[in-house]
Formats: C-alpha cells, sequence, structure tokens
C-alpha cells in the first residue's frame, strides 16, 4: 500500500504541474492579440505595409500555438486525473473483494 500512496503523491504532483504550465502558456497566448499591425511602426519603409501585414500573421500564429499548448497540457493532466481515477477504482475494487472472502 505504501508504493500506491507515494504513485498517488507522484500524479498528484504531475497534474499540478501541468496545470502551472497550462497557466502560463494560456497567459502568453492572451498577450497576443492577432490584430492589424499599423504599418506606421515600420516607417517609411517601401515595404512597411507587407511587414505590417506578415507580423500580425505571427501575432496571430503564436497566440494560436500557445493556446494549442494550454489546451494539450490540460489534457495531460486530465489524461492523470483519470489514471489516478482507475488506481482508486482498482483498489477499491481489491478491498471489495477480500471483504467478500
Amino acid at each position: 500500500m505504501k508504493g500506491l500512496t507515494a504513485d498517488f503523491d507522484a500524479l498528484d504532483r504531475c497534474q499540478r504541474a501541468m496545470l502551472r504550465q497550462a497557466a502560463q502558456f494560456g497567459g502568453i497566448a492572451d498577450v497576443f492579440s492577432g490584430s492589424d499591425i499599423d504599418a506606421f511602426l515600420f516607417g517609411r519603409l517601401p515595404a512597411a505595409g507587407l511587414l505590417a501585414a506578415l507580423s500580425a500573421q505571427v501575432d496571430s500564429a503564436a497566440g494560436t500555438e500557445f493556446s494549442v499548448a494550454e489546451s494539450l497540457l490540460r489534457g495531460v493532466e486530465r489524461a492523470l486525473d483519470s489514471v489516478r481515477q482507475g488506481f482508486t477504482e482498482a483498489e477499491q475494487a481489491n478491498v471489495d473483494a477480500i471483504q467478500a472472502i
């Protein structure tokens, strides 16, 4: 039983780590607005409009990627919760089986 408790502790630590990381990636994703960038920021360069448009695309893509990372990490946390629940149910089934004897 002692080893099973250690497994629960490890799963709990992993779950907390996934939630912390997901929150960090989500926070980073929120910084990227995906909005238009004014060509004025690039001065009088002939390609200022193109640079602004490409910068907006990079901004949007970065926000999307960080959001995807957040979602994946939250999925890992949910999967770890399912593993923990499976351990708990299996242990209870063992206790019930022993009590039935």
